[in-house]
């Protein structure tokens, strides 16, 4: 067997807004064959992906077996050969952007302080307001759930768009990927590389609610006729900075985000989603997406 099945698990660690949540089964693939082996095994229940747990709201209590999780927490290798780096699903940002600075390739500070992980990243293009992970992406070997493959595929930029990409609707898991490291990204001295992903960092930092847990941007950026709208402006307007349901808060240093400040429980997020919600829409006539997934 590919793969460790553990029961009646916490998720709460699992989840970056760290809400209390419990799941009768997860499992962890060891390789790409144990992801082709949870799928044939757990066709019957709804398989989901938990990644680094960014980007999602667990909205119950207790998943019984009619849900199967999976995290690919076990499939973290990363190496460099041949030009490329080479990395599995479960791999974060994070540790890809050490690696690449490691190595003494540029190009990859943008990741350092990007939540999730490298399957998750791909589907939904994952990255700042410049730069993405498409943009370093050369090749991916994915599992096709609909054929029952594992295909190994080139992509190029056409496969990419803003927070989306050719897999993000497909009946398809990233399994791993091969990313650009060629010798006119090297660089001979990485005293600029580490003092550019610092610069970075910081800049996030100041500007986004580290000292809660949260799980990322809530929305996507709207846009109404033609015109891009900022989040934190909305909100702004409306008085939602700052706006708390028990445990949950609209963030009062940027609204674009939800935390959580006191042991929040998911319909407490949900409340403050659909408020936002519906006061945009009164207010500005335009529909807010959810960046997260509520699950």
């Amino acid at each position: 067997m590919n793969y460790v099945e553990i029961n009646n698990f916490s998720l709460k660690q699992y989840n970056t807004l760290r809400i209390e949540s419990n799941a009768k089964i997860i499992v962890f693939p060891l390789n790409n064959n144990g992801v082709r082996e949870i799928y044939q095994k757990y066709s019957d229940s709804k398989i989901i992906i938990l990644g680094n747990g960014s980007n999602i709201l667990l909205s119950k209590d207790y998943y019984d077996d009619s849900y199967t999780f999976l995290s690919f927490k076990m499939m973290d290798n990363i190496n460099y050969y041949d030009s490329q780096i080479y990395c599995e699903a479960g791999t974060p940002l994070s540790k890809l952007s050490w690696f690449a600075l490691e190595h003494g390739f540029k190009g990859y500070e943008f990741l350092e302080d990007v939540p999730g992980s490298m399957g998750g990243a791909i589907i939904m293009n994952a990255g700042t307001y410049k730069d993405n992970i498409g943009q370093l992406v050369e090749c991916i070997n994915y599992y096709d759930i609909t054929q029952d493959e594992i295909i190994i595929e080139r992509v190029s930029s056409q496969d990419f768009e803003r927070r989306k990409s050719k897999w993000t609707d497909s009946n398809s898991i990233i399994l791993s990927s091969q990313l650009s490291a060629s010798e006119g990204q090297k660089v001979s001295n990485y005293e600029d590389i580490i003092d550019n992903l610092f610069l970075i960092k910081k800049k996030r930092y100041l500007k986004q609610p580290r000292n809660y847990p949260n799980a990322g941007s809530v929305f996507k950026r709207p846009s109404l006729n033609g015109e891009d709208f900022y989040i934190w402006k909305l909100f702004e307007e409306l008085g939602l900075r700052g706006y708390q349901k028990n445990g949950a808060m609209i963030s009062d240093k940027h609204p674009g985000f939800i935390v959580n400040v006191n042991n929040a429980k998911s319909e407490d997020v949900l409340f403050l989603i659909n408020l936002a919600r519906e006061k945009v829409k009164k207010r500005f006539g335009i529909e807010l997406e959810l960046e997260w997934k509520i699950i």
